[in-house]
């Protein structure tokens, strides 16, 4: 038994490694219950059993993946449980417990058993076939730059009033109610402690025009990206530097879209339903190519056009401006919008997303 995010952080990649080289990764169970996520007591991180065996072949089969909507309550229910999975081989499990997919093993032997993090099969196997995609590229090897400025905010400034001296405005909280559109919005003014301008002007050498969320609820936030004209930096928020202004609206729209987003989440740190995230893991995501003229034309023209929009809570669904997010993204890149917007449709069902276990919310 071990934390889910195990399963996809870098700092667990050698560990996954040797166990795939020396084992067979049989099965990997996860309950995406988003009130009932963890196995052992005193814990409230989500947890996830791994069943490792022997395997004397040169090529070992692929990992059942098992994905719970509830865990049992009781020894029947127990029982029950292991009735119902020793007679589904894949496909959706009796008695509305979940659902069981495979996981390659070539996958799993390469380290990425990110596929325990989805509740639906299509949502992993999607994610993992964008962070392979020839048209995206990591965001480091297109110039930008990621920093995780929050802890040296918390550390050496402090709150300010916006006319005080070597006060500059930061995009500090991660909360529905601090970022409500795409566009950048500052909501506090910091100041260096002891009104030393040298530090204020060391830390606006990293605000970047792009912003990228340090982490937020999976369900309330409404926005993982935000851009502007105007340079920030966050203590939520990491800032990027390296982008053009236009080059930096076109990213946010990619990252807000519904592939930018399965790029993002299928890495968490810390919870599923409110993951953290580093500068390092922030820098191997993978964008577009927003150099290219009209990849950044079509994407900076639909961040102009929803700037202003506000965007609703990733818990109300496949909204409108998701969709046209989507749009954007697939005209840039020649993508199918009906297979992107499925995958929407998909995403916004997540129980960390809607914030219920898998159908049990109400229209």
């Amino acid at each position: 038994m071990i934390p889910t995010t195990a399963l996809t952080n870098s700092s667990g990649l050698l560990e996954r490694l040797e166990l795939a080289r020396r084992f067979h990764i049989h099965t990997i169970l996860t309950c995406h219950n988003p009130q009932n996520v963890n196995l052992s007591q005193n814990t409230n991180i989500n947890e996830s059993i791994v069943v490792l065996r022997r395997h004397l072949g040169e090529v070992s089969p692929a990992t059942r993946i098992i994905a719970l909507d509830r865990l049992p309550t009781d020894d029947s229910e127990t029982d029950q449980l292991f009735k119902d999975l020793c007679e589904c081989e894949t496909g959706t499990l009796a008695d509305g417990w979940g659902d069981v997919s495979t996981w390659p093993a070539e996958r799993i032997q390469a380290g990425d058993w990110a596929a325990a993090v989805w509740r639906s099969p299509k949502l992993a196997q999607g994610a993992a076939r964008f962070a392979e995609h020839g048209a995206l590229g990591q965001l480091a090897a297109a110039g930008l730059s990621a920093h995780a400025t929050g802890q040296q905010l918390r550390g050496a400034f402090g709150p300010s009033a916006a006319g005080h001296v070597n006060a500059f405005p930061i995009l500090k909280s991660k909360s529905a109610d601090a970022q409500k559109t795409i566009r950048s919005t500052p909501d506090e003014h910091w100041a260096p402690k002891g009104k030393r301008k040298q530090e204020s002007l060391a830390m606006l050498e990293k605000a970047g025009r792009l912003l990228i969320t340090a982490g937020q609820d999976t369900s309330t936030g409404r926005v993982t990206s935000v851009a502007d004209d105007q340079a920030y930096v966050g203590n939520g928020w990491m800032p990027l530097t390296g982008a053009s202004p236009r080059g930096a609206k076109a990213a946010a729209v990619f990252l807000n879209s519904t592939v930018g987003r399965l790029l993002l989440m299928r890495n968490p740190g810390k919870k599923l339903n409110f993951p953290s995230y580093s500068a390092d893991a922030a820098s191997e995501l993978p964008i577009p190519d927003i150099g290219d003229q009209h990849v950044q034309t079509t994407l900076a023209d639909c961040w102009e056009a929803t700037r202003s929009e506000i965007v609703p809570q990733f818990r109300d669904g496949y909204t409108d401006i998701r969709r046209r997010w989507d749009q954007a993204v697939c005209d840039a890149l020649g993508w199918d919008i009906s297979k992107i917007a499925e995958l929407g449709e998909l995403l916004a069902k997540e129980p960390h997303v809607r914030g219920v276990a898998y159908g049990q919310w109400k229209s």
